[in-house]
């Protein structure tokens, strides 16, 4: 493992590619690993976040907390507009999981102009328009996380950081975890998760092992399955620049092209590999703009020859 992994880093340094870290783990052991300074710094997940939301939804489910099939419009009535329109009245938290909620653009997050000057997020997205049935249409739309957040809060009276602590953080050896806020207060959720290298394989070896880490259950496994499984098809974001994306999407969990493997990912060449069938995770934490290119090349030196 180590001479791929040393293979991809030589060609994403001859490519000009900003590689940060980078760890293997095959059969619960460190197979490989890079670091391009000394020290593991925690650097920003970005939608790799997503899947800790995912995780947080199924240990709320468990909890009584949360059923996916609640509206959000029970669970926010103030926020509900006097013109709602019935897609909007319809939306569950199902839907805001599989990125199916009906928006008719994703709206705004990370660097758009509303994101400096928009103060109240769920008011935001309650007036969004909503212009295709909930669950028909795949849309990618960092809000739809952020609602998944606003939700266990309001439900379990804790922001998601401070929900997830004892239940997740801790459990995975990840301590004092920094997450950014709203102007609310609230979690970002979709991004803004600070991670380390070796926290970010840890979080792998969990999903690898169906919401266990350790022998102890962190994730419910019956959740944890359905959540990485193929549950929408978002096969029209196909492009044949980018050899990983369009393959299916679970509860913000993406499909590999390969059989029964997953992933998070995030902006910027933040990846979390899962490959059940040969016990391996790749976690991966980068700076790069040109994600197609590395993901050429971590698909043609690593993927191919495990």
């Amino acid at each position: 493992m180590q001479r791929l992994l040393d293979q991809f880093i030589s060609d994403t340094k001859k490519a000009d590619l900003n590689v940060n870290f980078a760890e293997i783990w095959k059969d619960e052991q460190k197979a490989a690993y890079y670091q391009r300074v000394t020290t593991k710094t925690r650097l920003n997940m970005w939608s790799i976040s997503k899947g800790f939301v995912s995780c947080a939804a199924g240990i709320a489910v468990s909890e009584g907390l949360l059923n996916l099939q609640e509206r959000i419009v029970d669970i926010f009535p103030e926020y509900i507009p006097e013109d709602a329109s019935e897609n909007l009245k319809k939306i569950t938290i199902e839907h805001l999981l599989t990125m199916t909620s009906g928006l008719e653009n994703p709206l705004f997050f990370a660097d758009s102009r509303e994101f400096y000057e928009e103060k109240d997020w769920i008011r935001y997205f309650f007036h969004a328009a909503f212009t295709n049935e909930p669950g028909t249409v795949w849309l990618y739309s960092n809000f739809n996380t952020y609602m998944v957040s606003c939700t266990i809060e309001r439900r379990s009276g804790v922001n998601l950081t401070e929900y997830l602590t004892p239940r997740l953080f801790e459990p995975l050896g990840i301590g004092n975890p920094v997450w950014t806020l709203c102007p609310k207060g609230h979690v970002h959720a979709a991004n803004g998760l600070y991670l380390n290298i070796s926290e970010l394989a840890a979080y792998g070896r969990m999903l690898l092992n169906q919401g266990y880490y350790h022998g102890r259950s962190i994730v419910p496994q019956d959740y944890m399955e359905k959540a990485v499984s193929k549950l929408v098809d978002n096969s029209e974001q196909k492009n044949p620049a980018q050899v990983c994306r369009g393959f299916g999407y679970g509860y913000q969990f993406l499909m590999n092209p390969e059989e029964d493997s997953f992933r998070s990912d995030g902006k910027y060449g933040q990846y979390c590999l899962v490959y059940p069938r040969e016990k391996i995770v790749i976690a991966i934490m980068s700076f790069e703009e040109n994600t197609d290119l590395l993901e050429r090349l971590i698909w043609q030196d690593i993927i191919h020859h495990i």
